[in-house]
């Protein structure tokens, strides 16, 4: 397998080391590139060549990981919609949504990361609600943003939102998810600012009000939390049902603990990249394509 990284920070490392895991196990060579627009100031792996000039990229990928700022993702893809086969590109999308004609009739090799879709207690939640009749659902995500970027969150992307930062795309996997519980809602409205005194440029809040024919889910997004949460309560027909993320558990007003799971916070990466390369690159589906997730950022950023 040929792949190159556009960016390898963090995030980008972290998707490089599950592919080496998941193609080490199913035998699979593996030939690693990453393009960096300057010498990396971090340490990087040796066995990943780097290529630091456009003219020396190649034009025969099989993958091509999109894993730089997101401000920058739209003028990657179309630098390198010709030379890979298949992209994988970190969330969000874009900074806002644009047309995507030019990537529309390909749009099956877009895969766009939304590794909170394979988190166990996910994975259990969407198998409780098939037997569910869901009235409303009240979505939090609060965290404190110095803890969260730890080195200096006033000069990371967060903070900035010309380079895609702000909580409501930092965050946009409770939309994300929000939509792969219950499909895309009828109408949306949308409220986000800076609202308290962290020293950032990009919003700080996010609200949102999901209609569906059937129910109301409401969102709330911030990162500011003094407590660390992350949840969805259910309100259904005849019970109150509450999945924690951080806690990972499901909880039944009704039955008590239903279920806890110990899980690594790299086994949704991995589960995620496997998907990917069982399954997107085979041709057989791809979940979270670039029109699906562009039709997200529009919610997120009240777009119509």
């Amino acid at each position: 397998m040929k792949v190159i990284f556009f960016g390898l920070g963090s995030i980008g490392q972290k998707h490089y080391r599950n592919l080496q895991l998941i193609c080490k196990e199913k035998g699979i060579p593996l030939e690693v590139s990453a393009y960096r627009s300057r010498k990396a100031e971090h340490e990087t792996p040796s066995d990943i060549q780097m290529i630091y000039e456009t003219s020396a990229i190649a034009d025969d990928y099989d993958v091509a990981f999109i894993t730089n700022p997101t401000a920058l993702h739209l003028e990657t893809l179309h630098m390198i919609k010709n030379k890979a086969k298949y992209f994988f590109v970190e969330k969000p999308i874009f900074e806002k949504a644009y047309d995507i004609n030019a990537f529309i009739e390909n749009k099956e090799a877009y895969y766009i990361a939304a590794p909170l879709r394979y988190k166990g207690i996910m994975l259990e939640l969407k198998k409780l609600l098939v037997n569910e009749t869901v009235y409303n659902g009240r979505v939090i995500c609060s965290t404190y943003l110095p803890d969260w970027r730890q080195d200096d969150y006033t000069k990371s992307y967060s903070a900035d939102p010309n380079l895609g930062g702000g909580i409501e795309l930092d965050c946009i996997h409770e939309l994300d998810y929000v939509v792969d519980l219950f499909d895309f809602p009828i109408e949306s409205k949308a409220m986000y600012g800076k609202k308290s005194q962290l020293d950032i440029q990009s919003n700080d809040t996010a609200l949102y009000l999901l209609e569906y024919a059937d129910k109301f889910i409401e969102v709330h997004l911030d990162y500011y939390g003094q407590v660390p949460q992350r949840k969805i309560e259910i309100i259904t027909e005849n019970d109150l049902i509450t999945c924690d993320f951080l806690k990972n558990t499901l909880t039944s007003n009704k039955l008590g603990m239903i279920k806890e799971i110990s899980e690594e916070p790299n086994q949704m990466y991995l589960a995620e990249l496997t998907y990917f390369i069982e399954q997107v690159l085979t041709n057989k589906e791809n979940n979270n394509n670039i029109d699906h997730a562009n039709r997200v950022l529009k919610i997120a950023k009240e777009t119509k």
